[in-house]
């Protein structure tokens, strides 16, 4: 059975629920312009390989492995 998403629901991410603008839906997500993963739930790499449209990356998930970089989180400041 294949569930039906209201037209307020179209505008949201499939995997977290965040807004996700138009242009996003567009430009990065499926063919029937839905959003999978969006910036608030995925890295811009994985997205722009495709995660947003639904495929299958092979970049780490930054919700499953969130310390991949094996360092803390950058503070804004200069490295050194």
């Amino acid at each position: 059975m294949m569930l039906l998403r209201s037209h307020s629901s179209r505008s949201n991410c499939i995997h977290c629920d965040a807004h996700v603008p138009t242009d996003f839906r567009r430009v990065h997500g499926d063919e029937d312009d839905l959003a999978h993963r969006c910036p608030e739930c995925d890295s811009w790499v994985r997205i722009c390989q495709g995660s947003a449209a639904g495929k299958d990356i092979d970049t780490p998930d930054p919700e499953t492995s969130p310390a991949r970089n094996a360092g803390e989180p950058w503070n804004g400041g200069l490295s050194g």
